[in-house]
């Protein structure tokens, strides 16, 4: 699905028409927003008849004289239902027919007059409480490509002057169902300003694998899980047991987890009702010796599970510079619905200058470009051997946060469990720096 907004700067020119029409028919355009019209309502309908037949058009004539801001989609791919009209914006509900989704969307001209911005009504910061993407003048971001500067006053280089005036705003839960969305900013043609191109990528994302969560380590039964998967016998090269090792500690963590983390959030709720329950009773039966070994029992289950609580978000977050509280939590789950989005690059420039889009497109445009930057394999010299010291310096040196690789197990476990996998994991970085590079078992283990 593609979405687009163009500020034209005036509309009645045909030409300026022409290249709004090429606008929607080269990129397929389900949606395009063409703001500063500037065109009069009796001029428009006929503009629209003559012109925009093959579409469905919305303009906010009844707010503006000038009808400003005109919104504009293919029916046979979108529907588009309007909720509000105003005189800098339109707000607008979006089915989009071929993937079923739904989502708000919303249409901004934002002026420049100091009086009309402060006559802008409090709904405009309200309606990103839904699946909602913003296409206005003013604010930030999405992941961008294209134009870094999106307007210029068009004047001499003595006096020029470039901005970045055009951006696309959504909000944490757009990025939570639409993950791999990116704007591109295209030349500004005819106009003073970049049209606005935002995809969003049908590829199916595929979740990186699920990574090592530290409050693990803090559990009862955390150490017998890993000696359990570690002891098990596994056969093959030093590389392939450590990863094979690895994995059954995996397997082991799922079931920890599913035990004793699952819905960690509903979890804390259960026991803060249950110690609340238990400390009535105590109120109404102040003499009753088990009811307050109940509580002190309940009181320090409660405390484990909330400091997981804030180990796991705060850790898949990447925020460490605060401490985790209720007050926190609403900024810390955007936070991590921003990571996700970080994750995830929809749109790039190949070594050509070419635009590639969407998740394989992009995928094959690093593999080509690291190939020409690369070229075929040579002969290394080989590297001075490690020892084991210097081997748990470097992992123990890593933030516990931090994954050395790209199996999702972070430093807090090497550190936690070294005296149980240190040898191997030692051992297998010796065969590394001996051969130079993976064995053959090895490589097939990392492809499968």
């Amino acid at each position: 699905m593609k979405i687009a907004s163009w500020n034209i700067r005036g509309g009645n020119d045909p030409l300026k028409q022409k290249k709004v029409l090429d606008l929607l028919k080269n990129h397929k355009l389900d949606i395009l927003g063409v703001l500063e019209t500037r065109i009069k309502k009796n001029k428009a309908n006929k503009i629209i008849t003559n012109k925009f037949h093959a579409y469905n058009v919305i303009c906010n004539y009844s707010a503006h004289v000038n009808g400003i801001i005109w919104l504009v989609w293919r029916p046979n791919t979108v529907t588009i239902t309007l909720l509000i009209i105003h005189t800098q914006f339109i707000h607008c509900a979006v089915s989009h027919h071929a993937t079923c989704n739904t989502f708000h969307l919303t249409m901004v001209y934002a002026s420049n007059n100091a009086r009309r911005v402060s006559n802008t009504p409090p709904c405009l910061a309200d309606i990103l409480d839904f699946n909602s993407c913003l296409l206005k003048c003013g604010l930030d971001d999405l992941n961008s490509t294209g134009c870094d500067m999106t307007w210029t006053n068009n004047q001499d280089i003595v006096t020029q002057v470039w901005s970045k005036l055009d951006r696309a705003l959504v909000n944490t839960q757009w990025m939570a169902q639409f993950p791999a969305t990116a704007v591109h900013f295209l030349p500004s043609g005819i106009s003073d300003h970049s049209p606005s191109l935002v995809n969003v990528l049908e590829d199916k994302y595929v979740g990186p694998h699920s990574s090592f969560l530290n409050c693990w380590v803090n559990h009862p039964t955390y150490h017998d899980s890993v000696m359990k998967a570690w002891q098990t016998p596994v056969q093959g090269s030093k590389i392939f047991t450590l990863f094979r090792k690895l994995k059954n500690v995996r397997t082991q963590m799922k079931v920890l987890h599913k035990h004793s983390f699952s819905q960690i959030q509903q979890r804390v709720k259960d026991r803060k009702e249950a110690l609340h329950e238990c400390q009535r009773q105590i109120q109404a039966h102040l003499h009753l010796p088990e009811l307050y070994a109940q509580e002190k029992l309940l009181l320090d289950n409660y405390m484990k599970l909330k400091r997981a609580e804030g180990s796991i978000i705060q850790q898949k977050a990447k925020v460490n510079h605060i401490s985790y509280s209720d007050s926190f939590s609403k900024y810390l789950f955007a936070r991590i619905h921003e990571r996700k989005h970080q994750k995830i690059i929809g749109q790039i420039k190949d070594k050509d200058g070419h635009d590639r889009v969407g998740l394989e497109n992009v995928a094959l445009g690093f593999i080509d470009y690291y190939q020409h930057l690369l070229g075929s394999s040579t002969t290394t010299q080989p590297i001075d051997p490690v020892t084991d010291a210097e081997i748990k310096a470097g992992v123990f040196s890593i933030g516990s946060d931090k994954s050395p690789g790209p199996d999702g197990f972070s430093s807090a476990f090497f550190k936690a469990s070294w005296d149980l996998v240190g040898p191997d994991f030692c051992t297998a970085v010796h065969v590394y720096f001996r051969y130079g590079r993976l064995n053959k078992q090895a490589n097939a283990t990392l492809i499968t």
